[in-house]
């Protein structure tokens, strides 16, 4: 079936459907609504970045530790301002706002590379197939019996149905991410005219750029995507090839062995710089070749970026100690091993192939496509190795969903190739038939390798735990959220801390109100070691009241129903001012606690 004029959207969007129908799969059959409800599993790090959608739904745009809103974070942020803004303008609470935006952004990113893939391939029906990059396993229940793959310290090796699950800013940097490479693959792997080419390209590159304000990693791996496909796309058109792509390849090695000295001298952030060095040449000649296309963009890029960068380069040298400390925790957590090969085979194998196909046809344009992702994204998940260390296995993780999409849409264009709708560049008579041969037979072997990752998915849909997710709308949600509010919205009010089986975190989460805890790994708050004291103090079940006045810790929250009896057992110490009557839903339980 050829591509007619909308054929190609509504296949398209029929593909979008089916990747949030199958990402969401685990809670629609479990009856519930992906909008409402926050996932549970893994979800202290999201407890903290709704901390700050929580704060601007409430007004507060400050760069505070969002959870106490005292001290300074340098925590990129747009993203999670953005959950806030939406939440406040269109009268929604943060969790939904939260699912919300992330679904669209998911929808938006899948729409995208099926289109583009329907384009480039001539072919409606390869929209249908959108849901492959996002269903990639990676034989983890052949490796460890589960769904997941655990190394070292806290890395895991799983597919993109595990990373993209939280609706983090994760999750939102890699959809523009996606977005962004499927323009680009579009305006340069199709006829366009020369200022609507530059247009897409400048645009696609800031998005990439701004990602930076989204999440780090993300914006990393999109940026190293775009530098090193623009790069091979200058070596691809090198007057001296052979002399540029030894030049490059010595500055890999480069890399390698100087990064490590380098990171130990003046840290990651310059060293991740520095990894963009064997890029270098290809970058130069893509400038001069593209009239400066190339150039602008990158300069667009850097602008886009810059924002975030400057501010947390600020903080590095004003000697922030969360920024310090952060850095320093980033051990044990590479991949070289052989599950993280063998995990990656069912997206290594088809960018082997459309790589192989694409010099074969000699196309430019498949050959970048295939090739960036076939040596940008190993390269990323290996940075430990070569100084960086900035958690190689995150990198991996995006990898194995970037290099799905790079895949799908290179593929794609070697079925235009191949297959082609008119005789207009079609390969010679005499090539066309054994390398169509060839080409079925080995993306035979693709998809049988791709089909046998697939149970990792149905694991991960069927996973009580992973599927495990937070009502904040029951009786005593609000109540708790009621009574937050009513006593502090602002530090100055003084913070407010909770009985153990009250979690502070959704407390936060639902109020907005600023909370004496704090996520070790995302900001410090003033008066840390105060606040460290009232949390140890509330995991014992217990009330320090000398770390409570010192840090102007002003209320406190209880419930009745908690087996610690705060509101007894310091009646004397603290003095009622309301409470709230609930009644607990159907299947609702009080925790012994939380932390």
């Amino acid at each position: 079936m050829v591509l007619s004029r909308w054929s190609g959207v509504a296949t398209a969007l029929v593909g979008a459907v089916l990747v949030i129908v199958t990402q969401q799969a685990g809670q629609l059959i479990r009856g519930r609504n992906p909008l409402v409800h926050l996932r549970t599993d893994f979800w202290y790090d999201q407890l903290g970045y709704l901390a700050i959608a929580a704060n601007v739904r409430n007004g507060e745009y400050g760069l505070s530790e969002p959870v106490t809103m005292t001290g300074v974070s340098h925590y990129p942020r747009f993203y999670y301002s953005l959950i806030g803004w939406v939440a406040d303008v269109a009268g929604l609470s943060t969790v939904t706002s939260w699912n919300l935006v992330s679904l669209l952004l998911q929808f938006a990113a899948a729409f995208c590379l099926g289109f583009v893939a329907v384009r480039l391939s001539g072919r409606i029906w390869v929209g249908l197939l959108t849901p492959i990059p996002f269903l990639t396993g990676t034989f983890a229940y052949l490796l460890s019996d589960s769904w997941y793959t655990t190394l070292d310290a806290h890395a895991v090796l799983w597919g993109p149905f595990g990373l993209l699950f939280s609706n983090n800013a994760e999750t939102a940097g890699l959809s523009v991410g996606l977005i962004a490479l499927s323009a680009l693959a579009w305006v340069w792997g199709t006829p366009t005219a020369r200022i609507p080419r530059a247009i897409v390209t400048i645009i696609a590159s800031v998005l990439v750029g701004a990602l930076s304000s989204f999440q780090t990693y993300s914006f990393l791996s999109a940026t190293y995507l775009l530098t090193f496909g623009a790069a091979l796309a200058g070596l691809s058109l090198a007057r001296r090839r052979r002399t540029a792509i030894i030049l490059s390849a010595l500055l890999v090695v480069t890399v390698f062995v100087l990064g490590p000295l380098l990171s130990e001298r003046i840290g990651q952030l310059p060293t991740l710089v520095f990894g963009l060095l064997p890029a270098l040449p290809g970058l130069v000649v893509a400038s001069v070749r593209s009239r400066g296309l190339v150039a602008v963009a990158t300069l667009a890029a850097a602008a886009a970026a810059s924002v975030q960068i400057v501010y947390t380069v600020g903080g590095m040298l004003a000697g922030d100690p969360f920024l310090s400390y952060r850095v320093a925790s980033n051990q044990n957590l590479g991949v070289v091993s052989w599950q993280a090969l063998v995990g990656s085979a069912a997206v290594m194998i088809p960018l082997i192939v459309a790589t192989f196909f694409a010099i074969r046809l000699k196309d430019r344009v498949t050959l970048v496509l295939s090739a960036t992702g076939l040596v940008t994204l190993p390269y990323l998940a290996v940075n430990d190795v070569w100084g960086a260390n900035a958690e190689p296995y995150r990198f991996w993780l995006e990898g194995i969903l970037l290099g799905g999409g790079l895949a799908f849409l290179g593929l794609s264009l070697i079925i235009g190739l191949l297959y082609p709708v008119s005789a207009h560049g079609k390969p010679p008579a005499q090539a066309i038939r054994p390398t169509k041969r060839l080409f079925l037979a080995l993306l035979a072997v693709s998809a049988v390798v791709w089909s046998a990752t697939v149970p990792d998915w149905a694991l991960a849909m069927r996973d009580p735990a992973l599927q495990g997710a937070w009502d904040p709308y029951t009786e005593r949600e609000n109540a708790i959220a009621q009574l937050a509010a009513s006593a502090t919205t602002e530090p100055t009010d003084g913070l407010l801390t909770t009985e153990l089986c009250v979690d502070n975190r959704t407390a936060k989460v639902n109020s907005g109100s600023p909370i004496a805890n704090y996520h070790l790994g995302m900001a410090w708050p003033d008066n840390r070691g105060l606040i460290d004291r009232i949390m140890a103090a509330r995991d014992a079940r217990e009330l320090d009241f000398d770390a409570m006045r010192e840090s102007d810790t002003a209320w406190v929250l209880t419930d009745s129903n908690c087996d610690s009896e705060w509101s007894s057992r310091y009646e004397a110490q603290l003095q009622f001012v309301e409470s709230i009557d609930y009644e607990l839903a159907d299947g609702e339980t009080i925790s012994a606690g939380s932390s």
